[in-house]
């Protein structure tokens, strides 16, 4: 179930432009080349949403982080000022931590 701040931050994240199929169809090369988010309705429903491919291998990272629990524990001692700052070793897979 979706809590309210998740529902938020899905809703922004999405702060969804929409076209219908017709609309899209029409303008499909255009609306990529804005290279921003949209959705696609079908009688006033959303069916389809598109996005830069940049966004979507964001929201895939993301999804992979919060699917583990070590790193959402990680990342809430962050948030709540609990870890020291530490330098990232970027030649390293695992950044050296």
């Amino acid at each position: 179930m979706l809590t309210r701040h998740r529902f938020s931050v899905i809703y922004n994240f999405m702060s969804k432009v929409t076209y219908t199929v017709s609309e899209a169809q029409a303008n499909l090369p255009g609306l990529c080349r804005a290279g921003r988010r949209f959705v696609i309705s079908r009688r006033d429903k959303p069916v389809y949403v598109a996005m830069p491919l940049e966004d979507y291998d964001a929201l895939l990272e993301t999804m992979e982080l919060l699917s583990n629990p070590k790193a959402v524990a990680t990342l809430r001692a962050a948030k709540a000022g609990r870890l020291a700052y530490k330098e990232l070793d970027l030649a390293d897979e695992n950044f050296g931590l």
